[in-house]
């Protein structure tokens, strides 16, 4: 198979999986808090707290749900743009002005999402430690190593986009010489 036909491949096959990622965010969020009572165990695991959630009401399985679907909706968003550059990839047209376009809302949903994320976990612990009968309520900010590392991949992230407007900007100077 020559270079080109797997590019193609290779960028449909991306396509394909960013649209998949940008449906099944959604759904599993809205899928955790539709059976909870069957995945409560987990449900704080990764918040570092221990919280009694087998008696977690309406109200905050709906506060958590909008929590839940307000970061995979903007994840989603983010995906499709870059489902949009895959397309583009795919077409033969890798630095076109959508393909840029595409990754450049991408990458700037992916630098959000390092401050969203921080936002869901304290709103989560804050939802998890009033409904726990044995809390008052709590409030956790967490900036710890694996928000630094996102917020690195983010920003490395925008900067290739910057990177492929510039390739972008050189490809069309390129093709008004000829």
């Amino acid at each position: 198979m020559n270079q080109k036909a797997f590019n193609h491949r290779f960028a449909n096959l991306l396509a394909l999986l960013a649209g998949l990622g940008a449906i099944a965010l959604p759904l599993g969020a809205l899928a955790i808090w539709i059976f909870w009572d069957n995945l409560v165990l987990s449900a704080s695991a990764n918040l570092g707290h221990a919280f009694n959630l087998s008696a977690l009401g309406p109200g905050a399985r709906l506060a958590g749900l909008a929590v839940s679907m307000s970061g995979a909706l903007l994840w989603s968003y983010g995906l499709l743009a870059l489902r949009g550059t895959f397309r583009e990839a795919a077409s033969g047209r890798p630095l076109s002005k959508d393909a840029v376009i595409g990754f450049r809302k991408f990458t700037w949903v992916a630098l959000i999402m390092v401050f969203v994320g921080i936002a869901q976990n304290t709103l989560y612990i804050m939802i998890y430690s009033v409904s726990d009968p044995a809390l008052d309520g709590q409030l956790s900010i967490q900036f710890g190593t694996r928000e630094l590392g996102a917020l690195f991949i983010g920003l490395l992230f925008v900067f290739v986009a910057h990177v492929f407007a510039a390739g972008h900007s050189a490809a069309n100077e390129n093709e008004s010489f000829l």
